[in-house]
């Protein structure tokens, strides 16, 4: 009786104990200005985290390596707080459904909108990422943002090819309410970060009527990449790339699918402490687009890691103001 007592007390004292610990926010990241992460050593130092990931940087050269930067939103919310913006089903799967957010531009006639694309390596994200940057051009640029969701490799019957026409689909669904949201149909661009940045590519070179498109690090061949799709282990990613086949991997790569005329304008943004994609995927991309009479503004920036356009970074803001004018340039 006594023991019944003892166990039923501990079960609930887990009960209280488990849900209180699971609701503790997770510990923050630390990194320095480039956005290369550190760890803490215990003495009030710190440490690269991964020392042997960089290999296109030396990091005894890099200035204030070891330095904690202190994280800042890349834009300030009186800039975009008062944006408007609207969920809404795009495309429904019988097993889930896929959602988009649209940032109504603050705009007396049809606005151009901008398809931004999230990251996570296919895996993962969702369509919340990029709210701070799609609600700023559409409050103080007057473009539209619509944030997508997008088939991941873990969902049913995922591939590359399901997750592009997603893609389509969607903006074909913004084209078809265009008039209701205040958006002009004939005037678009795409913007993603990593694997946002390869659909956004492959997106903008593939949707006819593609004005723009910008990448932050992203991968754009993958038979010259060393990422995480070329030499993945994940069953399921590996089969969302159709199990690596060298024709698969070409027909997916942006670089091979540039069309022969009316090349969007890209910009391309990379950093060459880049420890997950290689910046010379952005450079090598950037020459394929020129080479067929392509505009490109290459933005290369050296020591800066993966998440250069991020509160992670110093240059978190200065992309954004980047990313804003181009699509101004090219848009309105």
């Amino acid at each position: 009786m006594k023991t019944t007592k003892i166990l039923a007390l501990m079960a609930l004292a887990m009960a209280v104990i488990l849900p209180a610990s699971a609701q503790q926010p997770k510990k923050a990241k630390i990194s320095n200005r480039y956005s290369i992460e550190l760890v803490e050593n215990g003495d009030g130092t710190y440490s690269v985290k991964y020392p042997n990931d960089y290999k296109f940087i030396n990091l005894d050269e890099v200035p204030d390596l070891l330095t904690v930067y202190e994280h800042r939103p890349i834009a300030s919310s009186k800039h975009y707080k008062s944006c408007v913006s609207e969920e809404y089903v795009y495309k429904s799967y019988p097993e889930y459904e896929l959602k988009l957010i649209v940032d109504r531009a603050v705009s007396t006639t049809p606005a151009p909108f901008v398809v931004w694309i999230h990251g996570g390596g296919w895996t993962k994200g969702n369509n919340n990422a990029f709210r701070v940057s799609s609600q700023f051009l559409a409050v103080q640029k007057g473009i539209a943002g619509v944030r997508i969701a997008y088939t991941l490799s873990h969902q049913p019957n995922a591939s590359i090819d399901v997750s592009m026409e997603d893609i389509r689909d969607a903006v074909k669904w913004v084209q078809e309410h265009a008039e209701e949201l205040n958006i002009d149909p004939n005037s678009f661009g795409f913007c993603g970060q990593s694997a946002g940045a390869h659909l956004s590519a492959l997106a903008a070179m593939t949707i006819k009527g593609t004005k723009a498109m910008v990448g932050y690090a992203g991968p754009y061949n993958f038979l010259t990449a060393n990422n995480g799709v070329v030499r993945s282990t994940d069953k399921k990613r590996i089969r969302y790339f159709h199990n690596l086949e060298e024709d698969a991997l070409r027909d997916c790569s942006p670089i091979y699918q540039i069309p022969k005329k009316n090349i969007p304008a890209s910009m391309l943004c990379h950093g060459t402490g880049d420890r997950l994609v290689d910046y010379t995927q952005s450079v090598e991309y950037a020459e394929a687009l020129r080479a067929k009479g392509g505009e490109v503004d290459l933005q290369i920036y050296p020591y800066y890691d993966h998440n250069l356009h991020s509160k992670r970074s110093d240059i978190g803001h200065k992309l954004l103001m980047l990313t804003a004018d181009f699509f101004v340039k090219h848009l309105k």
